[in-house]
């Protein structure tokens, strides 16, 4: 019987690779209001294949992939540190960590949800795992900076990119839990998020998590406070690596350690901070800045995108230089004369211009590739 099956059960194994039954579609699962066994959602699915929309095609083939007989999904990377990879994950798993997630946030079955991530990540295929899962009547949106505004109704769960959560201001009184991720949260847009909150059953959490882990492994409450507090899901172990970097042990997936290249502080078995890349270190003298962090200090007095990178410098090793768009470089002189950079070496050697800023599918900034821009038009 599915109703039978503890997936939470089975994660208190510990180092043991999980071995769950699959089943493919919950018998509350719905599609904005419309029940499907899985015979009915097979024949949906293949419909969506004709659709002229993208979006919908995508849905269409990912749920005839979980409809299929193999026991492996494959998703792809993000791309946000390096060319996509391919990475393939057993739907057992993917249900157990829909569970993890419907069990942080509180979700039963007939609860409301709204996908309007891209099918082409992990998100937006979790997304709609976590309906099939749990019993959810999910919701789909087209791919818009505005998703709340092609529906006039309350959501229980929405995971949304800061750029949509930015469009969906008016909106988000209408959603009960909000999960942002896969890009930075600047400071000012927490800020403008959280006072728009006026019903108290309405939270906004942050999220941490990579394609490897099949999404987040840790939520913060987002709040005022400057620096979020991330809380492992259960049966979530972390731990530091000699590299100074988080390492993950996800049991729904197996007894392998994940390394990652995060630098954080963890604060105790549950909870950590977030402190940046590790592949963004720089290394000017000796003295390590972390420029993700050195950005969170500073956003406050940037309304144009920027970051902090380190560029070869014969006696210092790497240098620290501020990189904006070129049609920014006078607003960047001024910004920079007003800030009070304290430890002075944390203040910029110089400012890099680049024609554009390049991101991902999933809006994380390319920083490599924006920087080598740079680095073409200036002959460096």
């Amino acid at each position: 019987m599915v109703g039978s099956i503890n997936y939470l059960d089975l994660l208190k194994r510990p180092n043991q690779s999980m071995n769950i039954t699959f089943f493919s579609v919950h018998p509350n699962f719905s599609i904005q209001g419309r029940s499907f066994n899985e015979k009915e959602l097979g024949i949906y699915a293949t419909s969506l294949l004709l659709s002229e929309k993208p979006y919908q095609e995508q849905l269409g083939t990912f749920l005839l992939e979980w409809l299929g007989e193999g026991d492996e999904i494959c998703v792809y990377t993000s791309g946000s540190t390096g060319t996509p990879k391919p990475l393939s994950f057993k739907k057992s798993a993917m249900q157990a960590h829909a569970q993890l997630t419907g069990q942080f946030f509180n979700l039963i079955p007939g609860n409301r949800i709204l996908l309007c991530l891209p099918m082409l990540f992990i998100a937006g295929k979790m997304m709609v795992v976590r309906a099939l899962s749990l019993g959810l009547d999910l919701w789909v949106s087209p791919p818009s900076n505005h998703p709340l505004d092609f529906f006039k109704t309350t959501f229980n769960f929405v995971a949304m990119v800061p750029s949509q959560l930015e469009g969906s201001m008016s909106l988000l009184n209408c959603c009960r839990k909000i999960l942002i991720g896969g890009a930075p949260l600047n400071e000012s847009l927490k800020r403008k998020a959280v006072s728009v909150i006026q019903e108290p059953s309405t939270e906004l959490f942050l999220s941490y998590g990579m394609t490897e882990t099949l999404s987040h492994i840790a939520i913060a409450k987002l709040t005022l406070e400057d620096q979020a507090i991330f809380s492992v899901l259960p049966h979530i172990t972390i731990g530091e690596n000699d590299r100074g970097c988080l390492s993950v042990i996800a049991s729904y997936i197996g007894p392998d350690t994940i390394h990652t290249t995060d630098v954080v502080r963890i604060l105790d078995a549950s909870h950590f901070e977030w402190m940046g890349r590790l592949d963004f270190v720089i290394n000017s003298g000796g003295v390590k800045i972390h420029p993700e962090s050195l950005e969170k200090a500073h956003e406050k007095y940037f309304s144009f995108p920027f970051f902090y990178f380190g560029i070869p410098h014969d006696l210092l090793g790497e240098q620290l230089v501020l990189v904006v768009a070129q049609k920014h470089l006078k607003k960047s002189q001024e910004i920079l004369a007003k800030i009070n950079f304290d430890p002075k070496f944390y203040k910029p050697k110089g400012i890099l211009t680049v024609p554009e800023f390049l991101y991902t599918h999933s809006l994380k900034l390319r920083r490599k590739e924006t920087l080598a821009l740079g680095y073409k038009v200036h002959n460096l």
